[in-house]
């Protein structure tokens, strides 16, 4: 029954890639022949651009743009930006003008048939010179450097990517992009982490709107779902200014798509990946699941049965008043028989991974209005598997005096497959309804599910004695994660000029989250040789850890927010131009997690015997007998409605609002402040219906009101270097997750995750310097300095348990921290050293941190008791849990317009850091240094057809998680996942 069920999964599967391939056969047929027609209309050219204040960065409203000797001309809207569309081939002479400012003219500007010019136009003030201004156009059409630009000009510390650079690199999604940042880090090709901080100092924005995660568990957005073809920048802001949430303190990385696309694109490309210890592995874990698993949608094949929706099971179990009564006995086990019988883990070959991904996208006029659109469907299969993988548990000894190393809790051997599933759209639509007002509308949306089955087994000295060694423990773990994200966006922007050049933007969301985890399955027995009998004796002891169970857990979050901001501009004494910037934030959502669980229990003289899918069979579930001696029913497994005691149900709210004042104001030509303050108010409550929990455990809240100042300063030293001071108060809060009065695991005898309804939330003073330097278009020298100051920090803490339960982790403050950092960053094109390099580029960035967290007093007196020597103890300090000492991003790649060739290696390592604080005097456990070289190369192949190379953890280092003590180190988690290759085709129309 097994082979057919993965016989069926396969099917559907492969019927997926026939469904797939016509689909795109036909989208390809259709506009081949749409493409012919444009591209015999297409003879006239156009200009693209964007025209901001030289001094300030600010969007220019209102410029005219124009040919000289011509009527060809445009006006730039509220976004600075404008489009001169039926521009006849020819060379010209393009003119700015602009009441205030200096005329701009541009020189040999050439257009060629059909072509598409982008352009930044900086104009001077006229308080700096009243002198024509007239430059190359060759100097004007560098659009890689614009977003440098950018950068010299933004208010705040940043760093950033153009589109142009993202097309350069090869990265297909946002995460791949992402690894060029300084001082950013990509976790499972998919989740940023910033200056080495966890995912709980960062915080990520789409068009300058906060977007929730897809996973409700994380703050992490995962950046995988970005097609970059969408994408117009991603810029990582590092200090705080008050129109920004206040809740990041690492950095907010504002995922900036086209809004107006240049003209009709249309893009789609699959690929297939091949992993060095999955794909085609013989040995690959799995189960059977439902036929639209490939959909990362379960069909139903793992609800909750119908016959335990319809009927209660007897709450007496199989004692004799059930079997003694024929109603209650076939009742239970109508129920016991419900559910599918697999409880363990089948081999089957992996098959190689895949995706595909969609994207459209165009520039049109609806009532003489500008619209553009974009939108994208993407697509991906993935597997994972390691065996030889290791699990264990340490505890440092009461007898330090007599010992040198750490006692042995439990030690096993680790095999984990899984199969994940992420498939998704964005969609964005801008319509200029007037030259002044803008609106638009983003909707996002991703499916998720990941089939995962595990088995591990080994030693159980904590339980069975340290010198039991042939007694091992095994347990199973089969599951299935499904997750939606739901997200929508509108937002306008408005310029009022007769209202003194007032500018407003405001934005309103909805988004709906889900995860559903049905009939997640736990089987855990142990086993012995007898060489005296020459037989294996196989037990399930419920004293020892828990019976066989399945768990059904739902969870439902609905969230809401808006924001509007008021920007109006002001003169100062010199003549100047400054800024003062009103507004507010309102957010809320609710969460509703539901759990139900079903355990199996077993009379006395029905034993388990080593085939875990077997016993768990229709013959061996419900009435399997009758005993007519004793006119009764006998039962084999059966099932009982059994809550977990930590487990349940529980609800929580959050509501966040907020409202600001700053000010942007020049004090010199050269020095430039910008400084105000930011309102936070945060109402969080949980809760719990749990009454097996005390009742000072089912609930709990956090209320703060917090005020948030800021402060940055910008020194011009020359017209391409400049220096920043900032400081600012920023926050983090705990996530509902962490606060809820709930446990779980990933497995028996795992850690169980427990939420901390005590929480508080994390106050940072984070003060920045910077020294940057934008040498020729395109390069950056930087060095940037930091310090953070954290008052109540959120870490990860391993609490103890009696020996048959789960030890728990959960989340606590502790009293303050420190981090003290340095970072450096250079992109740098090669054909300095030699013409012959000219296509080569590096970039180079490196962090530096010192973080240190004082040790609460409790645990320093069981060190002092336990283990005097330890040099926690005579520092009374410890790294700040998740903070990496070091990383480091090397980038050398290769780009060649020409002939379509790009290559990049990339390198990417950090230092030991804190994983999870242990609660008594056992060393902390630290996730290891990893040395992590990618490889991408792409070339286009002709009329739009490109291939893209990729190869990624070449090196395969061990992902270890580790006690170190006196030296040795003793392993809590490691493994392997393997060496990925991959090959993509793409084809880009237009």
């Amino acid at each position: 029954m097994v082979k057919i069920c993965l016989m069926k999964k396969m099917f559907w599967e492969s019927r997926f890639v026939t469904i797939l391939s016509l689909f795109l056969f036909s989208i390809l047929s259709f506009h081949m022949l749409f493409a012919q027609s444009a591209y015999a209309q297409e003879s006239a050219g156009k200009v693209i651009g964007k025209i901001v204040d030289s001094q300030t960065g600010d969007d220019i409203i209102g410029a005219n743009i124009y040919f000289e000797g011509t009527s060809i001309g445009a006006a730039s809207d509220l976004d600075g930006t404008f489009l001169i569309s039926t521009v006849p081939p020819g060379t010209y002479t393009l003119t700015v003008q602009m009441i205030s400012y200096a005329i701009l003219k541009i020189t040999d500007f050439k257009i060629n048939a059909g072509e598409v010019k982008k352009i930044e136009l900086t104009l001077q003030p006229e308080a700096l010179t009243t002198e024509e201004v007239v430059v190359e156009a060759r100097m004007v059409l560098n659009n890689e450097a614009s977003l440098l630009k950018e950068r010299q000009r933004a208010i705040a510390v940043s760093d950033a990517i153009s589109s142009e650079a993202i097309s350069r690199s090869g990265s297909s999604t946002a995460a791949d992009a992402m690894s060029k940042v300084t001082g950013a880090s990509v976790v499972d090709g998919k989740y940023v982490y910033i200056r080495g901080m966890g995912e709980r100092y960062s915080a990520t924005m789409l068009n300058g709107a906060e977007i929730p995660s897809a996973d409700p568990e994380k703050k992490a957005v995962q950046m995988d779902m970005f097609p970059s073809n969408l994408l117009d920048n991603i810029i990582i802001i590092k200090t705080f200014t008050p129109d920004k949430p206040g809740n990041f303190s690492g950095g907010m990385v504002d995922v900036g798509t086209k809004g107006f696309p240049d003209k009709y694109t249309m893009k789609f490309s699959f690929g297939t990946g091949y992993n060095s210890q999955v794909t085609f592995n013989t040995d690959y874990l799995t189960y059977p699941g439902s036929n639209s698993d490939w959909l990362g949608r379960d069909d139903g094949y793992r609800d909750l049965p119908e016959a335990l929706k319809d009927a209660p099971v007897p709450a007496n179990g199989a004692d004799a008043s059930t079997r003694r009564d024929p109603e209650l006995a076939n009742q239970l086990d109508k129920t016991s028989k419900a559910f599918e019988p697999f409880m363990s883990p089948v081999q089957q070959k992996a098959p190689v991974d895949k995706s595909a991904s969609f994207s459209v996208g165009n520039q049109t006029r609806l009532l003489g209005r500008p619209i553009g659109y974009l939108a994208s469907l993407s697509y991906k299969q993935d597997y994972s598997f390691y065996d030889g993988g290791q699990s264990g548990r340490w505890q440092l000894g009461t007898d330090v005096a007599t010992t040198d190393s750490l006692n042995p809790r439990i030690l096993l051997n680790d095999t984990r497959g899984s199969e994940s599933v992420l498939w998704g759209g964005l969609f964005t639509a801008s319509s200029k309804i007037h030259d002044n007002h803008e609106i638009s509308a983003n909707v996002f949306y991703t499916q998720s599910g990941e089939s995962s089955a595990r088995y591990l087994s080994g030693n159980w000295p904590e339980q069975f004695g340290i010198d039991a060694t042939n007694v091992f423990f095994e347990t199973r773990v089969l599951s299935w994660v499904e997750r939606n994200l739901q997200s929508y966006q509108l937002s306008g922007e408005h310029y009022f000029q007769p209202l003194f050049g007032m500018k407003l933007d405001w934005q309103g969301s909805l988004s709906r989250n889900t995860q559903n985890e049905p009939d997640i399955r736990y089987f855990s027995n142990h086993y012995a040789y007898r060489s005296d009998l020459d037989t294996t004796l196989y037990s399930i002891t419920p004293s020892n850890y828990p019976q066989p169970a399945r768990y059904f857990r739902e969870l439902q979050e609905n969230g809401r927010n808006g924001a509007v901001n008021m920007a109006l501009p002001f003169s100062n004494w010199n003549g100047n131009q400054g800024k003062i910037k009103l507004g507010g934030f309102y957010s809320e959502k609710d969460r509703e997690f539901t759990e139900l669980r079903y355990q199996y229990e077993r009379p006395p003289y029905f034993r388990y015997a080593g085939d875990a899918n077997d016993f768990f069979s229709d013959e061996n579930t419900g009435i399997i007998d009758y005993d007519s001696t004793r006119n009764e029913y006998r039962f084999g497994n059966f099932i009982q409605l059994s809550p977990d005691p930590r487990g349940g149900d529980y609800r929580g709210d959050e509501k966040i609002s907020a409202a600001y004042g700053m000010i942007e104001i020049p004090l010199t030509r050269k020095f430039r402040f910008i400084g105000g303050t930011r309102f936070e108010s945060t109402r969080m409550n949980v809760s719990s219906p749990n009454t097996s929990l005390p009742d000072s455990l089912r609930a709990g809240s956090l209320n703060s009101d917090d005020w948030l100042p800021s402060v940055n300063m910008i020194y011009q030293l020359t017209d391409n270097m400049n220096i920043r001071l900032a400081y600012g108060r920023t926050l983090a809060r705990p996530t509902l997750r962490e606060m809820a009065p709930y446990s779980n695991f990933e497995f028996v005898n795992d850690y169980a995750f427990t939420g901390n309804i005590n929480l508080n939330r994390t106050l940072i003073d984070n003060y920045d310097v910077r020294w940057e330097w934008f040498d020729r278009p395109g390069e950056i020298y930087a060095v940037s300095g930091f310090y953070k100051l954290f008052y109540d920090p959120i870490e990860r803490t391993i609490i103890g348990a009696s020996s048959a339960d789960n030890p728990e982790i959960t989340y606590v403050n502790v009293s303050r921290g420190t981090v003290l950092g340095l970072e450096f960053e250079a992109r740098k094109r090669l054909d300095v050293i030699h013409r012959v390099l000219n296509h080569f580029h590096l970039g180079f960035n490196l962090s530096l941190v010192h973080s240190q967290v004082d040790i609460p007093q409790g645990k320093l007196d069981k060190i002092i008791e336990r283990d005097p020597e330890r040099q926690e103890f005579k520092d009374d300090s410890r790294p700040l849990q998740g903070q990496s000492p070091h990383l480091l991003n090397l980038d050398f790649g290769y780009d060649n317009y020409k002939t379509g060739t790009t290559a990049s290696i990339q390198y990417n390592v950090f230092g030991d850091r804190l994983s999870d604080v242990t609660s008594d005097a056992t060393p902390d456990v630290y996730e290891k240094s990893r040395d992590i070289l990618n490889f991408i190369a792409s070339q286009k192949l002709f009329a739009g057809l490109s291939m893209q190379l990729k190869a990624r953890n070449i090196l395969n280092s061990s992902i270890r998680f580790v006690h170190e003590y006196k030296g040795v180190e003793y392993v809590r988690k490691e493994y392997k996942i393997g060496r990925e290759f991959s090959i993509g085709i793409s084809y880009d129309m237009f």
